[in-house]
């Protein structure tokens, strides 16, 4: 089969529009998994300030209440974003046999090797 210079420019356009393609989602979803790995360190950190300051007032007999309110309603709010984000990349699934997190297009766990389901 002969190929001719627009055959061979076309096919090429073709090829590099499939790669484009596919590295821009893969761009995509390792923003996604960026993004929700910093939720998680913000919640994470979170977290560790309402603890803190629950044990400072029971340590100090102070009343930081109002504090603690407010980091409350900080954590719903990183709650919710999270939970936002993991839907719209897709929910985590979980290993039933080591109970390790994997990507939703994962079909074995990236752990243990076991089917997911």
């Amino acid at each position: 089969m002969k190929y001719n210079v627009d055959n061979l420019i076309s096919d090429s356009k073709d090829i590099l529009d499939k790669l484009s393609d596919k590295a821009s989602g893969a761009v995509s979803v390792s923003k996604a998994y960026i993004e929700k790995a910093q939720l998680r360190v913000k919640l994470r950190d979170m977290y560790y300030k309402l603890g803190k300051t629950c044990y400072d007032m029971h340590q100090n007999g102070s009343d930081e209440t109002g504090n603690m309110k407010k980091l409350i309603k900080e954590i719903k709010i990183l709650e919710a974003e999270l939970e936002y984000a993991e839907e719209a990349s897709g929910k985590p699934k979980e290993c039933k046999f080591c109970g390790a997190r994997n990507i939703s297009e994962n079909i074995y766990c990236s752990k243990c090797g076991e089917k997911l389901r």
